[in-house]
């Protein structure tokens, strides 16, 4: 898919973008947002140039060279290994700096149907569908997805209307109340990703619950949890087709709802 944005780069900053006019843009907003101004990518005719994720292998090598194929970047979280710790979820907020009480990240505690029963976590956050409802949603398409599959939000068409959130059957989406309301949603680290950088959720997971990489290209670990793994979609029969994929607890009953 050709990103409608034109020639003209934009400013990515945590799952919105803002033309760069060549000037010192700074967030203006009330109430901090400092983070936004470092989460910085350009987009261009084509979509994002980010850099090619490899996932499975140590450190920054996970992030490759520049790479011409297309890809569908995504994530796979085992929920056998995720410990509730919610490392990731500091880690997020942290990066983002989003306004108090707005996570772009979450923690979703059930139990299992075994005896005794055990509690079970799922992390979840934006699914980067490759059929998301807050696309057609928007009247004014500032929703789109970009070339490695990732959803962005063009905040210079955004008017606030909030219907990309009223769509999103994950509950994904908030508005930021610092910035005119507009819609404001993970975007798997964009500007991590153009630094060569993980997204910070995969970094700081201590028990290696997530796994990132390109389900067109994958490689190391993320290619064996393709190849040896079931996964599954939160909310599979909503058939919005999400590229954050789960392992579901072995012999039991919970997690990915």
């Amino acid at each position: 898919m050709v990103t409608p944005v034109g020639v003209m780069p934009y400013r990515v900053r945590g799952g919105r973008l803002r033309k760069d006019r060549g000037e010192n843009n700074q967030d203006s907003g009330k109430g901090g947002g400092g983070g936004m101004e470092t989460r910085r990518s350009f987009i261009r005719t084509g979509g994002l140039v980010v850099l090619g994720v490899a996932g499975g292998l140590a450190g920054a090598e996970k992030v490759a060279a520049m790479s011409a194929r297309r890809q569908r970047l995504g994530m796979i979280i085992d929920l056998n290994r995720c410990t509730g710790c919610q490392s990731c979820v500091v880690a997020c907020k942290g990066q983002d700096r989003t306004a108090r009480g707005q996570f772009k990240t979450r923690l979703i505690t059930v139990e299992t149907d075994d005896s005794p029963p055990r509690p079970v976590f799922t992390p979840v956050q934006c699914n980067q569908c490759d059929n998301p409802p807050c696309v057609p949603a928007c009247p004014v398409g500032a929703v789109f997805k970009l070339d490695n599959g990732i959803v962005v939000t063009d905040w210079d068409k955004c008017r606030s209307l909030g219907d990309c959130i009223k769509a999103c059957p994950y509950e994904a989406r908030f508005a930021d109340s610092r910035h005119g309301r507009k819609a404001d949603k993970c975007d798997f680290c964009l500007g991590r990703l153009e630094k060569g950088l993980e997204p910070a959720c995969v970094e700081a997971c201590s028990s290696g619950a997530r796994i990132f990489g390109d389900f067109n290209h994958p490689q190391g670990e993320f290619a064996l949890y393709l190849r040896r793994r079931k996964l599954a979609g939160r909310k599979a029969e909503l058939k919005t087709r999400p590229n954050i994929r789960y392992v579901t607890i072995r012999r039991s009953q919970g997690g990915v709802g």
